[in-house]
């Protein structure tokens, strides 16, 4: 199987073995469960300033968690915008591989305000009005500890991406560098470019070469949007280090050329570019009217370019003298949430 578990694929013939609960599942009480008996402990997780507690796991769970996770782990104590109860399920999978090669496929359904979603080892629920949501990783997920780490992670994926549009931002299917004091995002679907892009500028701070959050600067900033990184990297993106939350100078959706330049897009259209690059939130309508507001919301402040480029490091002298001598252009480095 191919995991490209940044973008969901929707298909809507079900596999005769798959089972996508309803919201009933997580209510009835021969659903998930979780033995008493089983030491269990909590991780919190911050991100951009929304922070997510996950209850119910497994002690020696934590601690591998909290490795992976790193810098965006908080403490215990901290007051969480989504809690999430984590429960063993009833089931060894829910969805099943339909051909060998699919990408990581990822189900999604509302009932009211309640947000449902599945794959092949777990299936949850959130209420980001609520707060709450829940967890069931099935019999495959709690055998394997990389099924268990893809379950977390694509669960967590789901969750801030639309915690964050609460919040009048979005996840961005993107490359995040820092250079100067901004951040520069470079999207596009795979193959476009993002991992190029990267590797060619190895000066800058690497926020993600996949995925990278975007909303509005903590405290205002401006009426301007901000990036961070978020824990769930590409292939080549270091592990992040930092927390902060950095001005974004422009927006850049990568077109491979045989000469660079730089193509503005404004109105519509870019708010076309940008929705086509987001993960998770485009598939259903109950939220639509929201996704386009913080993604119109950010390129009212921010501009969106279409960047031609040749695969080598030239493009940066296109944006380099597109932003020589702009006002307040210098910023004395990211702020933290």
């Amino acid at each position: 199987m191919t995991a490209r578990s940044s973008i969901a694929q929707k298909v809507n013939v079900s596999h005769p073995a798959e089972y996508v609960p309803d919201l009933s599942y997580y209510r009835s009480g021969s659903a998930p469960t979780m033995t008493s008996a089983i030491p269990t402990g909590s991780i919190t997780l911050g991100i951009g300033g929304i922070v997510v507690r996950l209850d119910g796991l497994e002690s020696p769970r934590v601690e591998t968690l909290r490795q992976r996770y790193g810098v965006f782990c908080e403490s215990a104590d901290r007051p969480a915008d989504l809690v999430v109860s984590v429960r063993r399920a009833d089931r060894p999978r829910f969805l099943e591989m339909r051909q060998r090669d699919e990408f990581y496929r990822v189900e999604t359904h509302w009932e009211a305000e309640t947000l449902l979603a599945c794959s092949y080892e777990w299936a949850g629920w959130l209420d980001t009005k609520a707060g709450s949501g829940g967890l069931a990783l099935a019999q495959a997920a709690l055998s394997d500890p990389r099924a268990f780490d893809r379950s977390i992670e694509n669960y967590l994926r789901v969750a801030f991406a639309h915690l964050v549009i609460s919040r009048g931002g979005f996840l961005l299917h993107s490359a995040g560098l820092v250079r100067d004091g901004r951040a520069w995002l470079f999207f596009g679907p795979s193959g476009s470019g993002k991992t190029t892009v990267t590797t060619l500028t190895p000066e800058a701070l690497v926020l993600s070469d996949d995925l990278t959050m975007v909303a509005p600067m903590p405290g205002g900033e401006g009426g301007g949007y901000g990036a961070c990184s978020v824990p769930f990297r590409g292939l080549f993106a270091p592990e992040p280090k930092s927390i902060e939350t950095w001005p974004i100078a422009g927006f850049f959706r990568l077109v491979q050329d045989t000469s660079d330049r730089l193509v503005e897009v404004k109105g519509a259209k870019a708010v076309g570019e940008l929705v086509g690059s987001l993960p998770f939130v485009t598939e259903r309508p109950e939220i639509a009217g929201a996704v386009i507001d913080s993604v119109a919301g950010s390129t009212i402040k921010t501009p969106v370019f279409r960047l031609h480029f040749r695969k080598d490091r030239t493009f940066w002298q296109v944006i380099d003298s597109r932003w020589a001598g702009v006002d307040g252009f210098s910023s004395p480095g990211g702020i933290k949430p």
